[in-house]
């Protein structure tokens, strides 16, 4: 087998293209364009200033049984809630994908 001159390139040549494969790739992935664009379209999650994750606050009530009252309707509906003490008084925080069905629930 002839050895030529672009022999000895072909090895640094094939790990540098790979290399920019993988790191397009990693850019790709790790990209937060795609979340940009889930925001624009309203799919994201609550901003991180309301403190509680992946939770919204669907209700502010002044007492501990109007909570619990609220949770039980939502569970009764199927709706994963929880309550947590807030700045204004108890709140009943319901996940993202369920605030439109607790809402109407808890606006009757």
């Amino acid at each position: 087998m002839p050895v030529s001159s672009y022999h000895f390139l072909m090895g640094p040549l094939t790990i540098a293209v790979a290399l920019g494969a993988i790191l397009l790739i990693c850019r790709w992935v790790f990209s937060t364009s795609h979340r940009d664009r889930r925001a624009a379209r309203g799919l994201a999650t609550p901003s991180a200033g309301t403190g509680y994750g992946l939770l919204v606050p669907v209700a502010t009530v002044r007492t501990r049984e109007d909570a619990e009252m609220l949770r039980s309707v939502l569970r009764e509906a199927s709706i994963r809630c929880t309550v947590s003490d807030g700045p204004d008084g108890l709140e009943v925080l319901v996940f993202p994908a369920d605030i439109l069905r607790a809402r109407g629930l808890v606006s009757r």
